[in-house]
């Protein structure tokens, strides 16, 4: 079997069976790195499971009784950016990753540390790195879709406030949320409809006239009005929804752009020994 899979290194049936027989055999290193290989070439295949569960059975994890040297940098930048010292917090994740460059959390957090200091294209780059080195992360569809949003533009808060002053719910369109900038379109519209709305009726008035010898009397007669009884609090209305939607963008781009929103914590092994990761939720 070793034979066949040196000459057929991606044979995924040859890297199981292989594995298996070195486990047999008591072999437990080279079952674990077969195990590891054919994990690699087909992670998603129906025996995958069984072989993580028999490498975790055969290499179990060990932890270090101390903090690490990777381990210590890494709390020193959790503690930094918990007192908003952004610059400080990415220097200790970078002296982190420096000590252990393959642990992927070192990566994962000094994104946000260069977020919360707007510096998108640096943030994108150790995102991309943490899935690189955590290709089965758990998180993996949010970090992705955290890239993404990295790779746009950022909304602008004064672009934001005045497409919202020049078009009901601009700023929310602008801001990549269409149904919120379709209800307050919706709403704006419907003031102003109701503000010119028209009304009509028939008043009783009273006029004076002149008989044909010249002497004025009076007389009263029914007149049809037409009238917008509510053209002032339409009006009101739709301006308070149109001023209202440019600034709730402003706020919601400029709150966007700030970068993070809270910090939590969750303990997870690594190489470098039992580590508190930093989570750092984006806004």
């Amino acid at each position: 079997m070793r034979e066949a899979s040196q000459l057929d290194p991606t044979d995924t049936d040859l890297a199981y069976q292989l594995a298996r027989a070195y486990e047999t055999a008591g072999a437990s290193g080279n079952a674990v790195k077969e195990y590891c290989r054919f994990l690699a070439i087909a992670p998603n295949a129906p025996e995958a499971g069984e072989a993580r569960s028999r490498v975790a059975a055969l290499a179990p994890p060990t932890f270090s009784t101390g903090p690490t040297v990777a381990s210590t940098l890494f709390d020193a930048g959790v503690a930094a950016f918990d007192r908003k010292l952004f610059a400080e917090s990415e220097a200790k994740f970078s002296a982190s990753v420096t000590a252990e460059p393959t642990w992927a959390d070192s990566y994962y957090d000094r994104a946000l540390a260069r977020i919360a200091q707007g510096d998108r294209r640096r943030a994108q780059s150790d995102f991309e790195e943490y899935l690189r080195l955590k290709p089965q992360a758990t998180d993996r569809v949010q970090v992705v879709a955290r890239i993404e949003t990295l790779r746009q533009r950022p909304a602008s808060p004064a672009e934001a406030l005045g497409l919202g002053l020049i078009v009901p719910g601009g700023g929310q369109f602008y801001t990549r949320r269409p149904i919120r900038g379709a209800l307050f379109f919706a709403g704006t519209v419907a003031a102003i409809g109701f503000a010119v709305q028209q009304q009509s009726s028939t008043r009783t008035v009273e006029e004076t006239a002149t008989d044909p010898f010249g002497n004025p009397y009076k007389f009263t007669t029914t007149r049809p009005f037409t009238e917008r009884q509510y053209l002032i609090p339409g009006i009101a209305v739709a301006g308070a929804l149109l001023a209202g939607s440019a600034v709730e963008a402003f706020v919601f781009a400029k709150h966007n752009n700030a970068g993070v929103q809270r910090v939590s914590m969750s303990i997870a092994p690594s190489t470098a020994g039992v580590v508190a990761r930093l989570s750092l939720q984006l806004r």
